[in-house]
């Protein structure tokens, strides 16, 4: 008996064991459980936290981006020089010196750092359509003998060039028109001499750019500059990243060119070299504003160009014949005829022997 006993001891000993340890791995599984929860909520309020910091830094940015903005728009209202603003610290020799950077400083939101190039290497113009825009190309200092132009597509699509044309040779209708380039049209004039109209006009280089499917013969990436309409159709073979052409030119310290796209509109970035192959710095086109803001711990950083013209678009026309009123075209083709009513009295419009409108 008193070794039956001893076992049965034994035995509810070694099974309250098993309970403990059941229950000891019970309450670290939960425990596991309850921490992964809270870690996950924790993440989620973290990142719900991190994208409204992120949003206020966003937006003081911006608002560093417009009181800069501000600040170049009063200079061109008034003529005055926009100064450069190299670093974060820096004022400008006092041209910045009333921005005000804090925003909220019971949440901490600001643009902790603003910095402003007004003779950029590269011009950007996001949105070349079928409207001129003119593109001022001064160096700040010595000659420029390159321009290149670089466009890309604004579609939404990852092979633009393969449904281009293969030669520049026929120009189609807008509807039947698949490539994700448009023809980029330009003039390019110097402007550095003494000007005259007859010497704008023979000294002017005109000329439409077809985009080529990869592949195709015929393309260039380099050009001369001609005058007089030579080179006014050239065919560059693009990638499905950009077009690019490069216009080799006399060494001008300034040139002004009207460009614009055909068919699509695209992005167009212009550069310049010297004679040695490096970057020329462009006055009068436009600043780089680079702001940073900060919400707490958080940072967002934006580029923006601001021009430096009141208006980069074509005052001009941009054809040869563009109206908004009516035009008379009192004409009548055949093959072997042609018949002119401009002389005609105008119908219903007494005393009159003439059309006015076709004077």
């Amino acid at each position: 008996m008193s070794a039956m006993s001893t076992n049965f001891r034994r035995q509810s000993k070694e099974a309250g064991m098993v309970a403990i340890m059941v229950t000891l791995i019970l309450i670290i599984v939960i425990s596991l459980i309850v921490l992964g929860f809270a870690q996950i909520s924790r993440r989620n309020q973290r990142q719900a936290l991190d994208r409204q910091l992120s949003t206020q830094a966003f937006y003081a940015a911006e608002s560093g981006v417009n009181d800069a903005a501000d600040l170049i728009k009063n200079a061109n209202q008034t003529g005055a020089a926009v100064a450069a603003k190299p670093d974060c610290a820096s004022t400008g020799g006092g041209f910045y010196s009333t921005l005000a950077p804090t925003l909220d400083a019971a949440t901490g939101v600001s643009y902790t750092c603003l910095m402003v190039d007004p003779t950029p290497a590269t011009l950007v113009y996001s949105n070349i359509g079928r409207s001129g825009t003119v593109v001022p190309l001064i160096a700040t200092s010595g000659t420029i003998t390159k321009i290149t132009l670089t466009w890309q597509s604004k579609e939404d699509t990852t092979t633009p060039a393969n449904t281009c044309p293969t030669t520049t040779a026929t120009f189609s209708k807008t509807s039947t028109w698949t490539c994700g380039y448009g023809v980029l049209r330009f003039d390019l004039v110097p402007t550095d001499g003494a000007l005259s109209l007859g010497g704008l006009q023979s000294g002017a280089m005109g000329s439409f750019i077809v985009p080529l499917r990869p592949g195709s013969a015929g393309g260039v990436g380099t050009v001369a500059y001609t005058t007089g309409g030579g080179n006014n159709r050239l065919g560059v073979v693009c990638t499905n990243t950009n077009c690019s052409l490069s216009i080799t030119t006399p060494a001008h310290s300034q040139f002004y060119m009207r460009v614009s796209s055909i068919y699509k509109d695209v992005s167009l970035q212009v550069a310049t070299t010297n004679a040695v192959g490096g970057a020329v710095n462009l006055s009068g086109a436009q600043a780089v504003v680079d702001a940073t803001g900060k919400a707490q711990d958080v940072l967002r950083r934006i580029q923006v160009r601001v021009p430096l013209a009141g208006s980069s678009r074509n005052l001009q026309s941009d054809f040869s014949i563009q109206s908004s009123e009516a035009l008379c075209k009192r004409f009548s083709v055949m093959d072997g005829f042609f018949q002119s009513d401009a002389n005609v009295a105008v119908p219903g419009v007494a005393g009159t022997t003439t059309n006015q409108l076709c004077q």
